[in-house]
């Protein structure tokens, strides 16, 4: 009850009364939908947003990703509304207004839970009592499904034809996203030092972003010139890891000669520590091997690759990865495995993206079981838990 009384303004002859008032009146609004402010917080939802985005530890490419909802979703619609006034019925109203500005609804539910973090964000300051977000009814999972029914995969036939069309020095990105599941961000930035051959494993830990600090501008030219601002080419460590962490990926035989006759044909690009850069002998470099390879000339690239291959349909990059996960899910892969080669922080997004390419998986299971109980097969050899449930002191 502190919390809400801590609005109210009693007077010295009826405190008390007024304390009741105030506290009838902040239980009603709560009915309603409306939030108690602390006194003095009444501020624009803009703000707080703004004040979001600057807060924490976000990437600068995710901070921008903010920004662009801000200024497309959010100021259009709730324009200077006060944090405290936004009920239910306003995200609702905003939803549907997102949508009949052409919005798809996986886009709206991306928006829907960046601005449900800003409240949850403004609840832990303490600006108001509980997030309006969680009053809203969003068919997240209908979107999502509609989401995943358009991921499109392209066939073995289309990444070759494809990869015979990008320049030499590139192709093996190509074969390094379809075979290792690599986004084009990391297969950029792969160096010859995380390939292990004997054991058959590439180990990724870095990726290339367009979110690095500029120098200073030295010339008029430079200072007119300000778009570019902090989106210097940078290699850095993967997003949402420790500068330590990284994941480890099956290197099939096939894609370890393709790796081996690159760095035989074309060698390797040696990059020291410094501004932007990490340390390493890097396989992909810009077409006059100067320096890494930019990621808006290699969208350029792929596009020409794309059109001269005369396949018939635009496929993206990104299809590659998904050749990847689709392979090893429809050939019986566990998804917690794929999760990590992918390197999805939760096997549940796996999941979630690629089940319907697993469609022969409960016949597989069905068959499974029939022949353990028809046949009067043992499961499996027993797992070696025991070691882990003495030291740990807990049942496995």
């Amino acid at each position: 009850m502190t919390s809400i009384f801590q609005n109210c303004k009693a007077g010295e002859k009826n405190q008390k009364a007024s304390a009741d008032t105030c506290a009838a009146k902040t239980e009603r609004g709560n009915e309603l939908g409306v939030h108690a402010v602390r006194e003095g917080l009444r501020v624009p939802l803009v703000r707080v947003f703004e004040e979001f985005i600057s807060a924490g530890d976000t990437v600068t490419g995710s901070k921008r990703n903010y920004e662009a909802s801000l200024n497309r979703n959010i100021k259009p619609y709730f324009g200077d509304q006060d944090l405290g006034s936004v009920n239910p019925a306003d995200i609702q109203g905003w939803l549907t207004w997102m949508r009949e500005q052409g919005y798809e609804d996986s886009t709206t539910v991306v928006r829907y839970r960046v601005l449900s973090s800003v409240f949850n964000y403004a609840v832990n300051r303490g600006y108001i009592a509980r997030n309006p977000c969680h009053r809203v009814k969003v068919k997240q999972a209908k979107a999502l499904r509609r989401s995943k029914k358009r991921i499109q995969i392209p066939t073995l036939d289309e990444v070759g034809r494809l990869t015979a069309e990008l320049p030499e020095q590139l192709q093996l990105l190509a074969w390094l996203m379809c075979g290792c599941g690599l986004r084009i961000a990391e297969a950029l930035a792969v160096t010859s030092g995380r390939f292990d051959f004997e054991e058959g494993v590439l180990y990724v830990d870095r990726q290339i972003v367009a979110d690095g600090e500029s120098e200073e501008p030295r010339t008029r030219t430079q200072r007119a010139h300000t778009r570019g601002r902090d989106r210097a080419l940078r290699i850095r460590h993967l997003k949402w890891r420790d500068s330590d962490e990284g994941r480890e990926v099956p290197l099939s035989s096939f894609v370890g000669r393709k790796v081996q006759e690159h760095i035989k044909r074309h060698g390797t690009f040696r990059i020291e520590e410094g501004r932007n850069r990490m340390t390493g002998d890097y396989l992909f470099t810009n077409i006059s091997r100067t320096n890494i390879m930019s990621l808006a000339y290699m969208d350029k690239v792929w596009g020409a690759a794309v059109k001269a291959a005369e396949l018939g349909r635009s496929v993206k990059k990104h299809w590659l990865r998904h050749f990847f996960a689709s392979a090893a899910l429809s050939r019986g892969v566990p998804v917690s495995e794929v999760a990590e080669w992918l390197g999805h922080t939760d096997p549940k997004v796996t999941y979630g993206m690629y089940a319907h390419l697993m469609p022969e998986a409960p016949a597989r299971l069905r068959s499974v079981m029939d022949s353990i109980f028809e046949e009067g097969g043992d499961p499996g050899p027993p797992l070696e838990t025991e070691t882990f449930g003495e030291a740990e002191g807990c049942e496995v």
